[in-house]
């Protein structure tokens, strides 16, 4: 007989709407039903999970983060997903970088998908490759950053191209096109950034079927520098890339605005709609010592953010209310990378939840319909 477990006594956030006094039928891994409990309990073989009041929401996608603590996920993808595992994110696009070179690249996306696909810890969704395709300006690590090689991403794709969710370009680097078809020909998610690429550029690329900007307002410029007329403002790669209505927006948001400063977070929300933005952690490797962002000789590494600090983050920074904050956490990063079976509270989807409090604090994680246990 199939065993069924109900979650009642829930705020059920949807797509839709916050459901009061509202329950979560699955089984077997997948949502059944969602909707009001109207003071009905499930009948025959269901175990019965009281909420309590709280909101349960569908678990948070990370579609940008390279390590978890002090895990790289080209070297530890299993500690560094469980790491944000209990953070909420039950599902996880693990980043490369190209810092790492190729051999790198190669060894980390075949450990990536062997941990992917034999469910270590369970949450791991994918890979995101950023570079090394990039603008030396913008690279951050410039020399590593280079012209598309096609004997280079050819491997990738041969090892583990199934696996690849999304791949990060600069639009301005030369013989781009040709390496963007392919990889959009093989379901890749182009991701636009690292770059100062003109509008006309961002437009062109947008066009061609680019479907994301990584994490807006962080390592980019503008084409033209200086303004040529003295007082007046030049359109910037972050403009162009918020005008095109395709392209949905990474948003790394900490706690003190270090990525981006709070009025900024809103002017990028108040300009893109909530439903171009795309919360992400840009996690890198860093000791734990309560800050959110790691700091490298006063240069910016990274952050050290769970999704479910991002969460509150947006709540904190810039005012968004629970259904807003589970969009841009949950169902945006899912559907800009294609997870179709994750990101919301519908039939059929994966049983992946979350329970917070009137504070937003985590107080449980279900991954595919078991609890995630803490040590």
């Amino acid at each position: 007989m199939q065993e069924y477990k109900a979650i009642v006594n829930a705020k059920v956030v949807t797509e839709q709407e916050i459901i009061n006094d509202g329950f979560i039928l699955y089984g077997d891994g997948k949502i059944v039903e969602a909707g009001k409990n109207c003071g009905r309990l499930p009948q025959g073989n269901t175990e019965i999970i009281d909420a309590r009041g709280c909101y349960v929401g569908p678990g948070f996608v990370d579609i940008h983060c390279h390590a978890g603590g002090e895990h790289w996920c080209h070297e530890e993808p299993e500690k560094m997903a469980l790491h944000h595992l209990h953070g909420g994110t039950t599902s996880l696009v693990c980043t490369l970088y190209h810092n790492i070179g190729i051999d790198g690249i190669l060894s980390g996306g075949k450990k990536i998908k062997r941990a992917m696909l034999e469910g270590r810890p369970g949450n791991i969704a994918g890979i995101h490759i950023e570079g090394p395709y990039l603008s030396k300006k913008y690279g951050a690590t410039a020399s590593n950053a280079r012209t598309p090689e096609t004997k280079e991403h050819e491997l990738y794709l041969k090892e583990f191209g199934d696996a690849i969710r999304q791949w990060t370009v600069s639009p301005e680097v030369e013989g781009i096109e040709p390496f963007v078809k392919s990889a959009l020909d093989a379901g890749i998610v182009i991701s636009l950034g690292h770059s100062e690429a003109s509008p006309e550029r961002v437009y062109e690329m947008a066009e061609m079927g680019a479907g994301i900007c990584t994490h807006i307002t962080n390592a980019t410029g503008c084409a033209i520098s200086p303004t040529r007329y003295g007082g007046t403002l030049e359109v910037s790669f972050d403009h162009a890339a918020m005008l095109c209505d395709s392209l949905l927006c990474e948003m790394i948001n900490d706690e003190k605005g270090v990525h981006m400063r709070p009025d900024m977070t809103r002017l990028v929300l108040k300009t893109i709609g909530i439903s171009r933005a795309v919360g992400v952690t840009d996690a890198c490797a860093g000791r734990d010592d309560g800050e959110q962002v790691n700091i490298v000789d006063g240069e910016i590494f990274g952050s050290k953010l769970k999704m479910n600090q991002v969460a509150k983050n947006f709540r904190n920074n810039t005012g968004l209310g629970v259904s807003d904050i589970f969009r841009v956490c949950s169902s945006n990063p899912a559907r800009a990378v294609k997870l179709t079976q994750v990101g919301s509270i519908s039939p059929g989807k994966d049983a992946d939840f979350v329970f917070l409090d009137e504070n937003l604090e985590l107080l449980k994680v279900i991954l595919k319909g078991k609890e995630v246990p803490y040590d």
